[in-house]
This record gives structure tokens, C-alpha cells and sequence, in this order.
């Protein structure tokens, strides 16, 4: 079995951009560790001396996956990558197995689609507008 060896010593100036700069794009510690050959407490260490502050920049990057995973216009534009794509390949579509997992798709799709724009809290996609707008309402309070 063969353990690899952080490289250890000193990290130079330069490595030390190298390794914020990563930090900043939103690297993991431990993906930026593997990446410069580095230990995690080394990265750790270098984002606590140049002032980065490592479990903010994670709260934020959560927050920003949140935000985009209850962005509705988003999510409604992409299903409607989604249905354009299977529309085209429809036309390529030869074997039965093959018009079954795209016939599929486009279901899926389509009830997707019907409940994003849903307005009517009586109907299914009622339920998931009203949980959206509560989201929303809980984000702008904090």
C-alpha cells in the first residue's frame, strides 16, 4: 500500500495566491489540500493568516446553492431546454425502448413545467407555489 506525502516545508508567496485563489472559487479545503499536495491544516492555516475566513465562505456558498435551487424562472427555463432537446431527438428516435425513455422525459418535463407555473393553490402545483413563497418570505427575513 503506498501512502502519498503532503510535500511539506514552507508554503512560498506565490502558492499562497495560488491556494486563496482557489479558496475563493470555491474549492473545498481538502480538494485545494490534494490539489497543491498539501495538507488540510496547511490550506487551513493559509486562509487563517491572510484573513479567509473558511466557515463563512462555506455558509455562503450554501446560501448561493439555495438561491438558485428555488430560482423558479431558472428551474422553468431549463425544463424548457429539457422539452427542446427531447423535441429533437424525437425525430432521431428509431427503436421502441428508445421512444420509451424519451416519451418518459417529455412526461416528466411536462409535469414539471405545469407544476412551476401552477397558481391555483387548490391544484398539486399549488402546494409546491405556496412552499416556494414561504421559502422566499423566510429568506428576505434573515
Amino acid at each position: 500500500m503506498y501512502i502519498r506525502m503532503s510535500k511539506g516545508g514552507p508554503v512560498g508567496e506565490d502558492e499562497e495566491k495560488a491556494i486563496l485563489a482557489a479558496l475563493g472559487s470555491g474549492r473545498g479545503v481538502r480538494a485545494v489540500a490534494e490539489d497543491f499536495d498539501r495538507s488540510p491544516s496547511t490550506i487551513s492555516g493559509v486562509a487563517r493568516r491572510n484573513g479567509f475566513d473558511i466557515a463563512e465562505h462555506v455558509r455562503m456558498k450554501k446560501a448561493d446553492l439555495v438561491r438558485t435551487c428555488y430560482a423558479a424562472e431558472d428551474r422553468i427555463k431549463l425544463v424548457g431546454e429539457l422539452l427542446n432537446k427531447a423535441r429533437s431527438m424525437l425525430k432521431s428516435c428509431d427503436s421502441p425502448r428508445d421512444l420509451q425513455y424519451l416519451a418518459t422525459a417529455i412526461a416528466i418535463g411536462i409535469d414539471k413545467r405545469r407544476l412551476e407555473e401552477s397558481t391555483d393553490p387548490s391544484a398539486k402545483g399549488g402546494e409546491i407555489l405556496i412552499l416556494f413563497e414561504k421559502m422566499r418570505a423566510e429568506e428576505a427575513e434573515t
